[in-house]
């Protein structure tokens, strides 16, 4: 139970000199009557009346009053306020002043000798606090909100940096429009107007996105200062009991932002989109269907790998398609190779395999696969395993090829297996036969996709930032770089394009390695490939496939 203070810095020694301090809960119903008296509980001034009956009610009955001789002259007061206050959400008449080391858990006296009786660790709160900013889960409570709030200035830094990148690309897009429609006449006034409105619906959309994203900024930035403030007040007052409590109650609102702040990045991506000038007017005009050819890549769905035999949750560190509508998924995590059916986004099978992990998963014909699995168990070694890929995604083992070297890619080309080590690349046949050796200097974590005709292969240089492409003979034609191409790790062709995982996004390149645009936003990942059935992108990030239509 309370006990009263020794106030006598902060009281008048006259009463008549006591001047402009009124009833609080009189105050509080419109009334201005003089108070008489201070409750140290409620921390609250009385009026006489409001004083005498205080302690006729049951919940009031413990109180400790003061009478207006001894009442404190200024209840901010640092000896007044750092007292527990706050009422017990499970006891209300009773205060919320220990915790419960074992538990993690406030409670009143009520509650301690009710749930805590044979706890070992139970403590009064004013006894903790006493040293509260040497305590370091306050330390790291305090700071939380100047680290958040500077995360936050970097994410609303890079929504603003988006909406004028969004700007940009409606300019450059509108300045190609009118570019190619100079050449042109006013059949093509239909097909304009088609495009233009493409253009608006996808920058309205940006701009929406952008928008949400800028306002949830702002409200977690309000609410992130609201609670820095009040703690900031508190800790100026010297409310470390308040202090204490706020830290340890507000970790459900610490957990919520913290979720906020995760989602709000996935939330502020944009669709990237370019207009670049179509073939098809070039040829005749009277069989065209489009003015510009809008080149951008669109979210359509997500696939979660995730099956009932996962023990650990999926990473999945490749994928491959095989037999036209299935996925073949390398999921380090769990050790497993799972095909998916495209067309319902379902695990079809899987196999479980005996390895360190899985480096990479390689289509080489129409109906199998090649796993790249390093071994450390004497010395290092690296196996090939083919996999076969029924026509209904049924999984079956074929043979194993060791190599000497770690194998960190796979592609197929003419029957023949390309394999990347660092410094050079092997040709081999199906049986493990090197047929060739192919120098290319060192590659850093090199991974590699092949042109549809098979006369390219494409090569990613994680530390140097490079994409290189040479002929199946070795001859190095272009190379790639770019100051936002960032720790290369994926890739993979279409009839048309290259596409390049990178820390700062997916770069589109055309096939001589210019680049178009970077078309997505992307994190550090190495899954990534191209179906040619329906011209989609698949992106492999831990868990989920997502899915990108192109256009």
């Amino acid at each position: 139970m309370a006990t009263s203070r020794d106030y006598s810095k902060s009281v008048i020694a006259a009463s008549d000199e006591i001047k402009d301090i009124f009833c609080e809960p009189c105050v509080g119903d419109g009334k201005q009557i003089e108070a008489e008296g201070f409750c140290v509980d409620c921390l609250e001034y009385l009026c006489g009346q409001c004083y005498n009956s205080h302690r006729r009610f049951k919940a009031f009955k413990h109180h400790v009053l003061q009478d207006k001789k001894n009442m404190p002259v200024d209840v901010a007061r640092t000896d007044v306020l750092d007292v527990c206050v706050e009422k017990c959400s499970k006891h209300p008449t009773k205060v919320t002043e220990y915790f419960c080391r074992s538990c993690d858990t406030l409670g009143c006296s009520a509650c301690i000798t009710t749930n805590h009786r044979v706890c070992q660790n139970v403590d009064h709160v004013p006894d903790i606090v006493k040293d509260l900013e040497n305590n370091e889960e306050f330390k790291t409570f305090a700071e939380y909100f100047d680290k958040k709030l500077a995360v936050l200035k970097e994410r609303k830094d890079t929504i603003n940096s988006r909406k004028t990148e969004v700007e940009e690309m409606k300019k450059q897009a509108k300045a190609v429009l009118k570019k190619q429609r100079e050449k042109i006449n006013k059949f093509f006034d239909h097909l304009e107007d088609e495009m233009e409105n493409e253009i608006t619906d996808i920058d309205k959309t940006n701009k929406d996105t952008l928008k949400a994203a800028s306002d949830r900024c702002n409200i977690i930035d309000d609410e992130l200062n609201k609670m820095k403030t009040a703690i900031e007040t508190k800790r100026k007052n010297g409310q470390k009991c308040e202090l204490f409590i706020k830290m340890k109650r507000s970790k459900p609102e610490i957990e919520k932002l913290d979720s906020q702040f995760e989602m709000l990045y996935e939330k502020s991506k944009v669709q990237r989109y370019k207009l670049v000038q179509s073939t098809q007017t070039e040829e005749i005009m009277k069989n065209t269907t489009e003015i510009c050819r809008m080149l951008t890549a669109k979210l359509v769905s997500e696939i979660d790998v995730s099956s009932c035999k996962d023990k650990e949750k999926p990473v999945i560190n490749g994928i491959s398609v095989v037999q036209r509508h299935y996925l073949a998924v390398a999921d380090n995590n769990n050790k497993a190779v799972k095909i998916i059916d495209t067309r319902n986004d379902k695990v079809t099978s899987e196999i479980s395999l005996d390895c360190v992990c899985i480096w990479s998963v390689t289509n080489v014909k129409d109906d199998q696969i090649v796993v790249s699995l390093p071994s450390f168990k004497t010395k290092f070694q690296n196996n090939l395993l083919t996999l076969t890929v029924s026509a209904s995604g049924a999984l079956s083992k074929g043979n194993v090829i060791t190599t000497a070297y770690p194998a960190y890619d796979v592609v197929g080309v003419a029957q023949l297996l390309y394999v990347l080590h660092n410094t050079e690349i092997k040709a081999l046949d199906m049986y493990g036969n090197i047929l060739k050796t192919i120098g290319c200097g060192y590659i850093s974590l090199p991974s590699t996709a092949a042109s549809p005709d098979k006369k390219t292969m494409y090569l990613t240089d994680y530390l140097n930032n490079r994409v290189t492409s040479m002929t199946v003979e070795g001859k190095i034609t272009t190379a790639y770089k770019d100051n936002d191409l960032e720790r290369p790790l994926g890739i993979t062709v279409d009839n048309g394009f290259v596409y390049v995982r990178s820390k700062g996004g997916i770069h589109q390149l055309t096939k001589d390695c210019t680049k178009v645009q970077i078309i997505l936003d992307d994190v550090l990942g190495k899954g990534i490939t191209h179906s040619d059935a329906d011209n989609r992108l698949y992106v492999g990030e831990l868990e989920k496939v997502k899915v990108y239509e192109l256009k």
